[in-house]
């Protein structure tokens, strides 16, 4: 599984002061997303996609990353529309980055294969609601 996360840019300034976990800004997972997203096999087809895996983390941070990975996620789309919960979660990644895209000064987009901290969701989000939108 991946975890994709929003970051908030921290300044040199803030470096130290800063909890990792304080500055994510959206955060979205789903079990089988793995299944979508490492590509690594599949070189020729996808521009970010081909180096998600389930060792190390990628760090999207500009506009052409977003821009490559939307067009993968478009790719990806067309392969998983008979599953419809999946292709919302597709659908989601793209809105995060849509966020980073708006705010590019601002935000970053990781995908990483390491587990989050659940607590570090909100808790006032109702359970359906809380890792993903997907299932909606």
């Amino acid at each position: 599984m991946q975890f994709l996360s929003v970051y908030k840019k921290i300044s040199q300034d803030d470096l130290g002061a800063a909890d990792r976990h304080n500055r994510v800004v959206y955060r979205s997972e789903h079990l089988r997303n793995d299944n979508f997203l490492e590509r690594e096999n599949d070189g020729e087809k996808f521009k970010v996609l081909r180096y998600v895996d389930d060792c190390d983390p990628s760090i999207l941070i500009t506009v052409s990353d977003m821009l490559e990975l939307i067009e993968d996620i478009r790719i990806v789309i067309s392969e998983s529309t008979h599953d419809i919960e999946i292709t919302n979660h597709l659908k989601e990644v793209i809105f995060m980055c849509k966020l980073c895209i708006w705010n590019i000064n601002d935000f970053y987009l990781e995908i990483s294969p390491w587990g989050v901290n659940t607590d570090t969701y909100p808790k006032d989000l109702p359970e359906e609601y809380r890792f993903n939108i997907s299932c909606l």
